[in-house]
């Protein structure tokens, strides 16, 4: 007990500033979302006026990086600021059982013990930590789903070859697609949608108008109720809100009018070279033989239950941008929420996504891979201190380990006293010198981001599959020795593996100098 309250007391003397001069911080994660965003120019049908906006108030991180990109291990990572390298958190277990991130002090408790009113709602970890915040929201739920009569199921309509996949990564209608499911041996089928992240909950629905409301929408209304309520209260300690929307991760299921805005017969599907995958080695790894990963199955799945592949491909397109334009106006809700309320000047918004995803890019409809579509995210951060520095890009390569340290450096925190186990807990590095200079050259962070996707060989972070992206390339490392590199320059695409080129070896050195020295440093 004397240890825990010593940390305690010396957390609630790193700060450097008193309540009434500290900001306010509102932090937006989205889930899944990959550049498919207007101003990242990563799909050209994107319709995302929200975030463009947040971006031409704030300054854009254009070249961000997952450090896991898969849900659980990315928010741990992003919510410790530990890297996965040092947890070896890099699968799919609770994080809360890794004996190192569960002896971490979060975001939320970090701030607390600085006088901060920390506020969640939505998905925001991926599995809760209890006591981490003083006030809780809405729940985690990703439906509404279709049910049939005991659990939740794929909808109907779903693909018979993606159904395998479970209820929500095989599903990706409009809520006006309702769901009637058959009954079975096994189950009395039910019609309708349920909410309830695995089914139960019957969700209402009529039309677009006449329905229940979904998660990320009672998310908005919770927070401008509570902007109200601080507002009303005079509140005079400062509040660090963060909202986790569950769009546009799947259930892709999203009001009518979302799928109305992409018409069908205009989709644009991803821009796919046949055989592209042909000299990557992903599908090399991990498989047994004549074994498929889970992206690879989904993608199969998809073109296989429909009259062809494009139509398969222009139909999940246009749920997804469906789902990210949904996710848009929940954004668009919350900036008005913190814009007509007192705390607007005085508060930072960070927005960011825990991973991308990809949308049949080298045969992979998924998450959980070292791939551009799948590593890069949108990363925003509007500080009132530097509102002259507005609408600024920056193209250094950063990853979401450094957004713990940054929101510590904005609200006057010294990150080098946070120490677990002897070393200091953070493993990112302040993105504040960009906010200051966009075009600065000092920073104390990597030449290039690192994500790291689990070998299941090995608890060594070097036997994992690896990842750098720097100001032009990306350089993978597979367990097993197999190498990509990429020059983004020449090939946003990452179509053509250099990996093999002498002419490219003196780059693949420096990258791979880069990775090691990352490796060595979490040691």
């Amino acid at each position: 007990m004397i240890k825990y309250a010593l940390l305690f007391l010396f957390i609630l003397n790193i700060s450097n500033l008193t309540g009434q001069e500290k900001p306010n911080v509102l932090m937006i994660v989205l889930d899944d979302l990959n550049d498919h965003v207007g101003v990242l120019d990563g799909h050209p049908q994107a319709k995302t006026p929200n975030i463009d906006r947040l971006a031409k108030e704030g300054v854009l991180f254009t070249n961000a990086h997952a450090n896991v990109p898969v849900c659980q291990p990315s928010r741990a990572s992003f919510m410790t600021g530990i890297s996965p390298l040092r947890s070896r958190m890099w699968g799919f277990d609770n994080w809360m059982k890794n004996k190192l991130l569960a002896q971490a002090t979060t975001l939320p408790e970090f701030l607390t013990a600085n006088g901060y009113v920390s506020m969640q709602s939505g998905k925001v970890f991926h599995s809760p930590k209890k006591g981490a915040w003083s006030i809780i929201g809405i729940k985690k739920d990703y439906g509404p789903i279709a049910f049939n009569g005991k659990k939740s199921v794929p909808h109907p309509s779903s693909p018979k070859g993606m159904r395998e996949l479970g209820a929500l990564d095989a599903t990706f209608f409009s809520l006006a697609d309702i769901p009637e499911v058959p009954s079975s041996d096994d189950a009395p089928g039910a019609k309708g949608w349920y909410n309830g992240s695995w089914g139960g909950k019957p969700f209402r629905y009529v039309n677009d108008t006449d329905r229940d409301l979904m998660t990320d929408e009672k998310s908005t209304i919770w927070t401008k109720k509570q902007l109200e309520k601080l507002e009303k209260e005079n509140a005079s300690d400062p509040f660090f809100m963060a909202i986790g929307l569950h769009r546009p991760h799947t259930p892709l299921v999203v009001p009518q009018k979302y799928f109305d805005m992409f018409p069908l017969k205009n989709i644009q599907t991803a821009q796919i070279k046949e055989e592209d995958f042909a000299d990557t080695f992903l599908e090399n790894n991990n498989l047994k033989k004549g074994g498929m990963s889970r992206g690879r199955k989904a993608y199969v799945g998809l073109v296989e239950g429909y009259e062809s592949k494009e139509l398969a491909l222009k139909k999940y397109t246009q749920a997804y941008l469906a789902s990210v334009a949904f996710a848009d106006d929940r954004v668009g809700e919350l900036l008005e929420a913190l814009e007509n309320s007192k705390f607007a000047n005085n508060t930072i918004v960070i927005l960011f996504s825990d991973h991308g995803y990809n949308l049949g890019e080298k045969k992979y409809l998924w998450k959980y891979n070292l791939w551009e579509e799948t590593t890069r995210v949108p990363l925003i951060i509007k500080a009132p201190k530097y509102s002259a520095n507005a609408g600024n890009k920056v193209n250094n390569p950063v990853s979401l380990l450094d957004i713990y340290p940054t929101i510590l450096t904005l609200t006057g925190n010294n990150v080098s006293n946070l120490i677990l186990n002897g070393k200091n807990q953070l493993d990112g590095f302040s993105l504040e010198p960009f906010l200051k200079n966009p075009k600065t050259k000092s920073w104390d962070g990597p030449d290039a981001a690192l994500t790291v996707i689990a070998s299941w060989r090995s608890q060594l972070p070097e036997r994992q599959h690896l990842s750098v992206r720097g100001k032009r390339y990306r350089y993978i490392k597979y367990a097993n020795g197999n190498e990509e590199l990429y020059d983004h320059k020449k090939d946003p695409h990452e179509w053509y593996n250099l990996s093999s080129s002498t002419k490219h070896n003196t780059v693949k050195q420096k990258l791979s100098s880069i990775l090691n020295k990352q490796l060595k440093i979490v040691k």
